[in-house]
């Protein structure tokens, strides 16, 4: 990391940036927030786990937003977002995934890298219970942003390679791991 970006990092409105990244990533914007959580956490890891809830709550906050122009203004605002990302496709498997497995594919999205905003849009248009959405919300993302808090605090700079390193093969487990959830579940119980 360069001085000069290191110095970013320490700077006391950091924090707001990547908060305001954070809102906006889980209703329009491209870029990942870990992009910004990572390198702040590595510069602040006396604020690593702070910076990872409030990255978590306005993560939530804004997929709060998305769901909500999913349940209100999909014919309107939700639409032009999807095709704005060219994910009409995508957001149809999304919907017809959130239909069949509910919650639990919201739980997929926050800590996987599917677009969450397109789960979050495609629960509001689901109308898929809104504090449910909230709760596996803050599950997932708390899960995703604080792990790699934690992992950059007690790791240092080592940990941004395992996190990229590893990250999709932890998805990918995670998701195996869910999918035989559901599996097991439909056997048992139906």
């Amino acid at each position: 990391m360069s001085n000069k970006f290191y110095k970013i990092l320490k700077d006391k409105r950091s924090p707001l940036y990547l908060y305001v990244i954070s809102f906006s990533e889980s209703i329009f914007l491209p870029i990942p927030t870990d992009t910004f959580l990572i390198p702040m956490a590595l510069a602040n890891k006396d604020r690593a786990i702070s910076l990872a809830l409030y990255t978590t709550l306005f993560s939530v906050l804004g997929g709060a937003i998305a769901y909500m122009i999913g349940f209100l203004l999909f014919d309107t605002v939700g639409i032009k977002i999807i095709e704005n990302f060219d994910l009409i496709e995508k957001f149809q498997e999304f919907s017809l995934s959130i239909n069949e497995y509910g919650y639990l594919f919201i739980f997929i999205a926050g800590f996987t890298p599917i677009p969450y905003k397109i789960a979050a849009i495609a629960s509001g248009v689901s109308g898929i219970s809104f504090p449910v959405f909230i709760i596996f919300s803050l599950a997932s993302r708390g899960l995703r942003f604080l792990s790699e808090a934690i992992l950059c605090r007690s790791l240092g700079n080592r940990a941004e390679n395992i996190i990229k390193k590893y990250f999709f093969v932890l998805t990918i487990i995670l998701l195996v791991s869910l999918i035989g959830f559901i599996i097991i579940k439909k056997v048992i119980f139906n």
